[in-house]
C-alpha cells in the first residue's frame, strides 16, 4: 500500500475501518480484541525507530503526528513508521477518498526511517554533546537530555492516539499505555540496552508502568505488564511470555525459547 500520513492515526473513521480490517484478517468480531491488537503492532512500530535512535545515540526528528507516514499490513495494522524531516504541508481536504481507503496519493517521497541513519542537521552524529555550561556531556547525561527531548514530542503522538483510540474502541486507556511500556521495553532488549526503555518510559510520564525485565537461562526478556489479546482469536494462543500464564509455566517456556536461540 501507498504511505498513510500520521495525521491518520486520529481519524475516528480510519480508525474503526482499520480495526475491522484486522477483526476480518484475525476472525473475530470482538473489538476489544482488535482493537488491542492493532494497537500492539501499532505502538511497537511508532517506538521501535525511536528506541534504536536513543540505543545508538543517533539524533532524529521529533516523531510529531505531522512528520509520520505510515505503510500498513493487508490486515489494517501498521507495518513501520517513517518519519520527514520536515512538516507536511496542509492541505484543504486532508481525508481524500484514497487516504480514507488507507493510501496518501502523494507516496513517501522525501520521508525517511525513524533514526535509521538519516541525520536531522548536517553532521549531527559527529558533534560531540555539549551540556549548557560548554562541556561535554557524559554519555549518561546525553542520552537521559536526548530522551528527554524526544519523549515530550513522542508522548503527545502516542496520546493523542491512545485517546481516539479508546474513544473508539471502548478499550480503557491505561491498558492501552501498558502496551507502550511494554514495546518500549521490547525494542531496548533487542538493541542490548535495557536502560534506555527504562530512561524513555519515564520520561513519557506517570500513565507507563515501569518496565520490568527478567533473566531466565541466560537471556533477558520482558516481564509484560499487557496482553495483546490474541488467544482471544479464534486458532490462536497465549504467547510464550503472557501476563495471563502461571509464572511457573511461562518461565518454563521463555528458558525453552532461550535455550533454542
Amino acid at each position: 500500500m501507498n504511505p498513510v500520513r500520521g495525521r491518520m492515526l486520529v481519524d475516528d473513521a480510519w480508525l474503526a475501518a482499520r480495526i475491522a480490517d484486522l477483526n476480518a484478517s484475525w476472525r473475530t468480531d470482538s473489538m476489544r480484541v482488535g482493537a488491542t491488537l492493532w494497537w500492539c503492532m501499532t505502538a511497537s512500530a511508532l517506538v521501535e525507530q525511536v528506541v534504536g535512535a536513543l540505543a545508538r545515540q543517533r539524533p532524529i526528528p521529533e516523531p510529531t503526528l505531522d512528520r509520520l507516514e505510515l505503510t500498513l499490513r493487508a490486515d489494517g495494522s501498521v507495518e513501520r513508521v517513517f518519519l520527514r524531516t520536515a512538516v507536511h504541508p496542509a492541505r484543504p481536504a486532508e481525508v481524500t477518498a484514497g487516504v480514507t481507503a488507507g493510501a496518501d496519493p502523494e507516496g513517501a517521497a522525501g520521508a525517511e526511517p525513524v533514526g535509521a541513519g538519516s541525520r536531522d542537521r548536517a553532521g549531527a552524529d559527529e558533534a560531540a554533546p555539549v551540556a549548557a555550561d560548554g562541556r561535554e556531556r557524559t554519555d549518561e547525561t546525553a542520552g537521559t537530555a536526548a530522551t528527554a527531548e524526544v519523549a515530550v514530542a513522542l508522548r503527545a503522538t502516542l496520546g493523542a492516539v491512545i485517546e481516539r483510540l479508546a474513544a473508539v474502541s471502548g478499550v480503557r486507556e491505561p491498558a492501552l499505555w501498558a502496551v507502550v511500556t511494554d514495546v518500549i521495553a521490547s525494542w531496548a532488549v533487542d538493541a542490548g540496552e535495557p536502560g534506555v526503555g527504562r530512561r524513555l518510559a519515564d520520561a513519557l510520564g506517570t500513565e507507563l508502568p515501569e518496565p520490568r525485565f527478567v533473566d531466565v537461562a541466560g537471556r533477558t526478556f520482558v516481564r509484560r505488564a499487557s496482553c495483546c489479546l490474541v488467544y482471544e482469536a479464534p486458532g490462536c494462543e497465549k504467547c510464550v511470555s503472557c501476563p495471563k500464564r502461571r509464572p511457573e509455566e511461562r518461565e518454563a517456556l521463555l528458558a525453552d525459547y532461550a535455550r533454542r536461540g
